[in-house]
């Protein structure tokens, strides 16, 4: 580890830590750091069930979620060979929502079962992106993908005529959700970091590949179900969380280079504390109501997505 590295890791620890005391302080009835103290060491019982029942299951789905989605995005970058690539821009996650209204008419709204309705619609979507005639091509990659999203975000609030940022929140999650996002995401982001130097390969040819003996299809299969994997855990619980994928590990490549053995790991611990400030701030924003965290991610991924755009245009003229 190199001393930037190290650097940037200490510095997001800090700030995670920082954000979590902060997380469990504010809210519909705010506390002192003294009374989040008294309240854990079992001094104030009715504090210790706002915290332990209302703030704390919402905190842990924001860090575990906010990683799963980061890590999604950094994937799908080394997949496609695009920075722009997210699986809520490329339609991932939008799909696997509108599969999950599907099948909320027919089965019992139980997480594993939107989990696996999830999971279907990611799986075809990139079947879909992943042809020769759209993997070619970047942009056409990003406008098909975009234009799925939209698509489907709209049938999605046809079907269940409501808009889909009233559901794209974190209000009201329980630890037996909790728990379940965090074992899908503990085995996703395990599996993730195990085949981060994978990741490094794709940046080679395929003839340099072939030659010794690598297949970059298979590597990309893999990471792709990865991707699917981690971005459906996430959708089947909270909805569609957008950007975090993009936002993250554009900015942690910046930081660090475009060795992906540090981008997967640094990119988890950002977007467990990208998301979770989002959280807090949606649900402190305008008391006693709460601003869905989707709101607030589209409100600044949008603009970055924009200057992204604009820097990679800008770059291939100069």
């Amino acid at each position: 580890m190199t001393k930037r590295e190290a650097f940037w890791y200490t510095v997001i620890i800090l700030l995670l830590v920082i954000t979590v005391l902060i997380a469990l302080m504010v809210g519909a009835t705010p506390l002192t750091l003294s009374q989040v103290w008294q309240a854990f060491s079992g001094h104030d019982s009715n504090n210790l069930a706002t915290l332990s029942q209302i703030r704390l299951p919402r905190i842990v789905a924001s860090l575990i979620s906010g990683a799963m989605l980061a890590v999604a995005g950094a994937l799908s970058q080394a997949a496609f060979h695009n920075y722009l690539a997210d699986p809520s821009i490329l339609g991932v996650t939008n799909v696997g929502s509108f599969f999950i209204l599907i099948a909320s008419f027919f089965l019992p709204s139980l997480y594993f079962g939107k989990l696996v309705f999830a999971l279907i619609g990611g799986i075809l979507t990139l079947l879909f992106l992943t042809s020769r005639s759209i993997l070619q091509h970047s942009y056409k990659l990003i406008i098909i993908g975009v234009t799925i999203s939209l698509t489907f975000s709209g049938f999605q609030q046809l079907f269940s005529g409501e808009s889909l940022v009233s559901t794209n929140s974190f209000n009201g999650i329980t630890w037996s959700d909790t728990i379940t996002v965090f074992i899908i995401g503990l085995i996703g982001l395990a599996a993730a970091i195990l085949l981060s130097p994978w990741a490094n390969y794709l940046k080679m040819s395929n003839q340099q590949l072939e030659t010794r003996g690598i297949s970059a299809r298979l590597i990309r299969i893999c990471l792709l179900g990865l991707v699917v994997w981690l971005s459906s855990g996430v959708t089947a619980a909270v909805g569609v969380v957008p950007f975090i994928g993009i936002i993250v590990p554009n900015i942690v490549r910046f930081l660090v280079g475009r060795d992906y053995q540090t981008i997967v790991p640094l990119s988890m611990l950002m977007g467990a504390w990208l998301l979770l400030v989002a959280d807090t701030i949606g649900r402190t924003v305008i008391l006693p109501g709460e601003m869905p965290v989707a709101t607030i991610l589209t409100v600044v991924g949008g603009p970055f997505l924009i200057w992204l755009l604009w820097r990679q245009q800008f770059n291939a003229i100069k």
